[in-house]
């Protein structure tokens, strides 16, 4: 997996390879600017697996279904979930999650508008689907 998708002097969001306990892989996404925005919900046995649930993301971004709640730390945080066309479970499956709880849902938001529109400058520099 690619780890820095900017080019030239412009940067852009980049997707980290995160090595985890037991081999595992996970995914985090960060703006040009350093600031984290996601985080793979999933944990990954091998980068191929990483590599092909990205290429998945990235193509099922608009059908990605949000959901925006309040912890119990009080913090706010958003998942994405895969459409059930996807995952073949019912409710579909969170394949994303805010890297960082929010003080308030606003900000939350602002944080969720900030991945979707990663997702499409990843899509374009990646060229998936």
């Amino acid at each position: 997996m690619s780890s820095d998708t900017g080019a030239g002097p412009r940067r852009g969001p980049r997707l980290l390879t995160v090595r985890l306990g037991g081999g595992r892989v996970g995914w985090l996404l960060a703006a040009g600017n350093g600031r984290q925005l996601a985080r793979s919900a999933v944990t990954y046995r091998s980068e191929a697996e990483l590599d092909e649930a990205v290429r998945q993301l990235l193509v099922e971004r608009a059908a990605l279904r949000y959901l925006v709640q309040q912890g119990g730390d009080r913090s706010w945080g958003w998942s994405a979930l895969l459409p059930v066309r996807s995952t073949g479970q019912a409710a579909g499956e969170a394949v994303a999650r805010s890297a960082r709880g929010y003080l308030r849902q606003d900000q939350c938001r602002q944080g969720l508008a900030s991945f979707q529109a990663m997702l499409q400058h990843l899509r374009a520099v990646r060229g998936a689907g």
